[in-house]
């Protein structure tokens, strides 16, 4: 598309790969040397192909250089419509930073739009990853002057107060994941999401994060017994930035956002399970294209707060909480559980100190904790809790042991493969289509 002038096109369709889904330049390397025609454009294939040495980061750089093309020849206030249908949770977020990045906005509508497949390749008709539908996604280049807030991205020209709001929340969400990291860290994320960079100074970055963060001082050990010797310059002392409490603590504003887009996912769980009881679970991909129509969408991604209110089932997908495990989540989401014990477990993962505050109480708790990351999908931070966070089974009962055991090996097993299982007709599904 370099060759097409910017802002000149009206409106653009495209149906991107689809990650490792598809290999289409393998698929079609007979023909192409058949017909005798130029391979060379495999080498910028966006696609994930461990034999060609493609992975995820190769695939997600060249997606994002050819939508900032889209985004370059497309008149503002124009749209582009994205067809797109893959069954990994991964990337659906993917995409849509993606497409923020390169500066589009998404599509605010009440319906989700699909494009039927009732006509399938020979492919598609054997693979396990039989897509009924492919989802359309609809995203617009602002007009000039017109700014969005997205979940990810500071828009450029934003006012003050909406860039320091949006900053707050980057270090908020950075100190979920990385509790304990440096501030030179913490700067480089915010910079990182910033569409236009060089927005922000030393000193106002340093008061933004005073006020959602606070700086722990500790000693900069010389060998496994002694700290470092004080200096002038200060490198015997480390600083390292944990959330305040105050900011840790989803609004009420957020909190209804949340509760009323869980109760539009736990109809239609309802509703597609009762229509298809031999499936334990909803595909998580179904679910996304139910939280689309949302306007207003929480602050937080979807796969951040799924997990506080359905449970993960073993094959990976998502089905409705029993009356008693729904009564936990709830008491979870009151008290801040989850928030506290993804910190705690982020930490241990990272290798970086704990504040006592983000500490369980003991054992015990620490096997509840456990049972939770089990529960939720958390399964990395499971095999960190019950690997490096201290556990003793002594302290335990012979019950109690067990059930800790059970759910470490649970979420070494399934967190081998963070990935759910493709999505499969049912047997009734597939002889009707055939």
């Amino acid at each position: 598309m370099q060759a097409i002038p910017a802002n000149s096109i009206d409106y653009i369709f495209t149906d991107p790969a689809y990650a490792d889904s598809v290999q289409y330049g393998e698929l079609n390397f007979v023909w192409e040397a058949w017909l005798g025609l130029d391979t060379n454009w495999h080498s910028q294939e966006i696609v994930v192909n461990a034999v060609r040495k493609k992975d995820e980061a190769d695939w997600s750089r060249l997606m994002a250089a050819a939508m900032a093309e889209c985004y370059r020849v497309l008149k503002p206030g124009r749209w582009v419509s994205l067809c797109y249908h893959d069954t990994s949770e991964g990337t659906w977020g993917l995409v849509q930073d993606i497409m923020a990045e390169a500066g589009f906005v998404v599509d605010k509508s009440d319906k989700t739009l699909f494009i039927e497949t009732s006509e399938k390749s020979s492919n598609q008709r054997v693979a396990d990853n039989v897509t009924k539908r492919d989802l359309v996604l609809n995203f617009r280049k602002p007009k000039p002057g017109e700014w969005k807030v997205t979940q990810i991205f500071i828009p450029a020209n934003v006012d003050v107060p909406t860039f320091n709001e949006l900053a707050r929340q980057i270090v908020r969400d950075y100190l979920t994941r990385h509790p304990g990291a440096t501030k030179d860290r913490i700067y480089d994320t915010v910079v990182s999401c910033m569409v236009r960079k060089g927005q922000m100074e030393a000193h106002d970055f340093e008061v933004l994060l005073k006020s959602v963060a606070e700086e722990v001082q500790q000693p900069v050990k010389e060998d496994l017994f002694r700290n470092k010797e004080p200096d002038l310059w200060g490198s015997h002392v480390q600083s390292r930035w944990y959330l305040k409490e105050t900011a840790d603590q989803v609004d009420q504003a957020e909190q209804a956002k949340e509760d009323a887009a869980a109760t539009r996912l736990s109809k239609f769980m309802g509703e597609h399970l009762k229509k298809r009881p031999e499936l334990e679970g909803v595909h998580y991909s179904d679910l996304f294209e139910q939280y689309l129509p949302v306007q207003d969408k929480p602050r937080r991604l979807l796969a951040d707060w799924l997990p506080e209110y359905f449970i993960k089932t073993p094959s990976g997908t998502w089905r409705l909480p029993d009356k008693e495990e729904a009564d936990q989540l709830a008491q979870l989401r009151e008290q801040g559980t989850l928030r506290r014990i993804k910190r705690f477990a982020n930490a241990l993962i990272d290798g970086v100190p704990i504040r006592d505050k983000d500490r369980p109480g003991g054992d015990v708790d620490l096997l509840d904790w456990l049972r939770q990351c089990r529960r939720a999908g958390l399964y990395e931070q499971g095999r960190a809790i019950y690997e490096k966070g201290g556990l003793n089974l002594g302290n335990l009962s012979d019950e109690q042991q067990i059930e800790a055991e059970d759910d470490y090996r649970i979420c070494v097993r399934r967190g081998s493969d963070e990935k759910p299982k493709p999505k499969r007709k049912s047997r009734k599904k597939q002889s009707d289509d055939e």
